[in-house]
């Protein structure tokens, strides 16, 4: 199947990395990240626009969650019951379980970047307990950009190793990458809230002194 949607991508790219990465997200077995390293490595050539291709890739993963989401919050339980009867979708059900219970919406962020394997899973799991939309949806957008950035980027500077990258892809190993660009965006919303927590402080300190002159003003009045 693999090599059958790659030679896809030179005549019909951006429509095979978007439905890709649609069934992708919900669970279908295709090689999402495999096709998103072929997509970076085919940008690097000149045959497809980096951005556009992981835009496309990006918009499919997204709406893929969503879907994946929005089934089982309407279906509940028994959709993931009904996954359960697989013995391989069954055992992944129990990892994104129990990575659930331990790290709650973390574990959305997570399952969308450094153990992307779980994330459709995951997606159902939150449908299926009803976890505030908004809550799932942050996470899983700030996750599925990691994801994208750190696979297209990788292909794209490492065109010329494809055949090495296809297997740390199967072997698990390219969530080293997707792990630093997580790293880095976590970082990066850290400093973000430091400095809007700051900021708000700055300002309440700076209307309490006004507020305190005003009222040491009238006193005097």
């Amino acid at each position: 199947m693999t090599e059958t949607i790659l030679a896809l991508i030179p005549s019909y790219g951006l429509w095979v990395i978007f439905l890709t990465l649609l069934l992708c997200s919900m669970a279908i077995p295709v090689p999402g990240s495999m096709l998103m390293i072929a997509a970076g490595s085919f940008a690097s050539t000149g045959d497809i626009d980096l951005y556009l291709a992981m835009g496309v890739a990006y918009a499919g993963y997204v709406m893929g969650d969503q879907t994946a989401y929005r089934v089982a919050y309407i279906a509940g339980p028994h959709l993931v019951g009904r996954f359960r009867k697989s013995k391989k979708a069954g055992a992944m059900i129990g990892r994104a379980e129990r990575l659930l219970e331990k790290r709650g919406v973390l574990a959305v962020f997570l399952s969308h970047t450094v153990i992307s394997p779980v994330g459709p899973w995951v997606s159902y799991l939150c449908g299926a307990a009803q976890m505030k939309w908004l809550h799932f949806s942050v996470a899983s957008l700030i996750g599925a950009a990691c994801w994208v950035a750190a696979y297209g980027l990788l292909g794209y500077y490492f065109a010329d190793r494809l055949a090495e990258l296809a297997q740390l892809a199967n072997d698990g190993m390219g969530f080293i990458a997707a792990f630093a660009v997580a790293a880095g965006a976590g970082w990066w919303l850290w400093a973000s809230w430091r400095r809007y927590r700051e900021r708000v402080v700055s300002e309440e300190t700076a209307e309490g002194q006004s507020r305190q002159e005003m009222e040491e003003k009238g006193q005097k009045i």
